[in-house]
Order: structure tokens, then sequence, then C-alpha cells
């Protein structure tokens, strides 16, 4: 098992701990690239989350056709504002997903220190 860190988003974070946000996504980055089932990724001192299991996809489009946007961000009315919101934060570069893609993180547990 390995740990990866993150950036908190205690929003998210919350509908994870509650089972509404079954999936989380992140850049493919190399930072990435080997993370597998049973790894946890780490919110710094604020908890962590198991990973079920991770699936690779072109885009975010693809991932919220085939993960379900309702999975991603519970909080959205619609695909295209799951999406949107997903691609407002600040760290997220429409370059980067183009190019590398992104992961679909299926969240098993989550946990406050």
């Amino acid at each position: 098992m390995a740990t990866f860190d993150a950036r908190l988003y205690p929003k998210a974070f919350e509908a994870m701990e509650r089972g509404d946000k079954t999936v989380y996504t992140l850049m493919c980055t190399a930072e990435y690239d080997f993370m597998c089932s049973g790894d946890r990724l780490e919110f710094g001192d604020f908890g962590s989350i198991t990973v079920g299991t991770v699936r690779r996809y072109p885009s975010l489009d693809k991932l919220v056709e085939v993960e379900g946007w309702q999975n991603l961000v519970p909080e959205a009315d619609s695909a295209d504002h799951a999406m949107e919101l997903v691609r407002s934060i600040p760290e997220w570069s429409s370059a980067k997903e183009e190019q590398l893609g992104v992961l679909a993180l299926r969240v098993r547990e989550a946990k406050r220190k």
C-alpha cells in the first residue's frame, strides 16, 4: 500500500465521508502513475481516503460519461455543471487534461484523522 498526498477540498471530503461522492479525480501525472487499489490519498492532517479502483480516462468528459457526474460532484445539477466545477479548481489545467488524461479514484473509505 502506497500513500499519496493531495490538496484538501473540505466540501469534497465531507461528501466522500457521507458516501455521496464516490469518485475523486486527479490529473494523470507521473506522481500518480503507480496508484492502485488499496492505496491511500492523504489530505494533510485532515484525513485520507482509501482507493478502491483506479481508472484512467482520456478526458474529464469521458470520465463523467462512464462514472457518472453524480458520483463525482454530487452537488452539481448536471454533467456540464459538474465538469465546470472540477475545471474551476485553480490547479486544474485543460492543457494537461488533454495531454495526460485524468484518473477516476473510487473511494472505498474516507477517514478523518
